[in-house]
């Protein structure tokens, strides 16, 4: 498990969800290994590489952009030993919902212009020792309004002849949230995630794997840039900050089935998701990669997913009334993330090994995110396109 600031991890805004939503991965299972050398030309080779990788994430209409720039490398020290470290840089601009409705007369919801630097980066290592593979990680985000430092152990425990592998993780993230008053000040976010996993090899050619995360958030949870339109007695409304609970529990199962095909030369990977929390959120995705191997150096990966979710407990569109009438319900949020939605994602990309020491990689996919309710606007949800292209270098 990586801690919050890696590369799977990240702070929940407007801007930077809906980018992250549609790179989801699963715990990678350290079998794989047997299969990867199935789809590349088996070599020698070193372990020792830098990776290279830049993101571009456009919503359509004019919305959110981000474009990020991410360098990787790992270094084996030792026998048993090897470091690996990630930069990452984030430039996000553009328009993003706030919350509020269409004004009376339109359909589309209120925007708000924003942009924003995050710069990032993590290192740790893989500490080989008996069965065991310790991996212990420390991590820094930064930008103008949020800082998070996090921490995170692993460990991967090898039995059956290495056919069978048990992981084991955990990881804390101490966070500081500028807020939504005036003046505006740093507020404290604690979040822990634990990790229980496994990863069974059940013939030369397929693996399962099954992964359980238990986590919790504590602190200043709202998103300061997130308000809910409040309709009034009087002729016209207006707007107030939203509210959502200081706490919040997670619970996700993750199963993934790979299978190589050998008359084929490629292999499949399906992946179902499961995610409850103390929001009354429960969430579904269904996931599909296939890879497929050309000739000796290309490998072409179409994927989709699907992904449901149910509404937050606390979620209004909006509220009749005034904040300090009686009855109105202490927490509310018109964030359109948690409304009921589904989310596609399909795309390709294709990999190619250059020579024995340089593989590029390049991709495409489309993000369409759409409400199931009958109340929240249409507008509110984002589709967008996403364009990626990488390297890695072995030495």
């Amino acid at each position: 498990m990586r801690s919050r600031t890696g590369k799977n991890f990240g702070r929940h805004r407007a801007a930077k969800v809906n980018a992250r939503a549609i790179r989801w991965r699963g715990w990678f299972p350290l079998g794989l290994a047997s299969l990867a050398q199935a789809i590349w030309p088996a070599r020698a080779r070193a372990e020792d590489h830098v990776d290279y990788r830049y993101e571009f994430y456009g919503e359509e209409n004019g919305r959110i952009e981000v474009n990020t720039h991410s360098v990787f490398f790992e270094k084996k020290l030792t026998d048993s030993l090897a470091a690996k470290g990630e930069l990452v840089y984030d430039g996000i601009s553009g328009a993003t919902p706030t919350g509020a409705p269409p004004p009376p007369g339109t359909t589309q919801v209120v925007m708000k212009q924003l942009t924003e630097i995050r710069r990032a980066g993590n290192l740790g290592v893989d500490w080989h020792t008996g069965r065991h593979t310790l991996t212990p990680q420390v991590a820094y985000s930064d930008e103008s309004d949020y800082t998070s430092v996090g921490i995170s152990l692993n460990d991967a425990i090898e039995f059956n002849q290495k056919n069978t592998t048990l992981r084991l993780g955990v990881a804390h993230s101490f966070d500081q949230v500028l807020d939504n008053s005036s003046p505006r000040e740093y507020r404290d976010k604690d979040s822990t995630d634990g990790l229980i996993g496994v990863s069974q090899l059940l013939s030369p050619r397929t693996i399962f794997t099954a992964d359980f995360t238990y986590g919790a958030s504590r602190g200043y949870l709202n998103d300061p840039y997130k308000v809910i339109r409040f309709d009034g007695y009087l002729p016209g409304t207006f707007t107030q900050p939203e509210v959502r609970p200081d706490e919040r529990d997670r619970q996700v199962l993750l199963l993934t089935l790979t299978q190589f095909f050998t008359p084929v030369n490629a292999s499949l990977e399906a992946s179902y998701r499961f995610h409850h929390d103390s929001y009354e959120i429960v969430s579904h995705t269904l996931g599909l990669t296939w890879y497929q191997k050309l000739g000796e150096r290309v490998v072409i990966s179409p994927l989709f997913r699907f992904y449901e979710q149910s509404d937050a407990f606390f979620y209004y569109p909006s509220l009749p009334g005034y904040e300090d009438d009686p009855g109105v319900p202490e927490f509310r949020s018109a964030d359109y993330r948690l409304s009921h939605l589904y989310t596609l994602t399909y795309g390709v990309t294709i990999t190619a090994r250059v020579t024995d020491w340089l593989s590029l990689d390049a991709g495409y996919q489309r993000y369409d995110m759409h409400g199931l309710d009958s109340q929240t606007s249409s507008s509110a949800y984002p589709e967008a396109n996403i364009f990626n292209i990488g390297l890695r270098v072995w030495f």
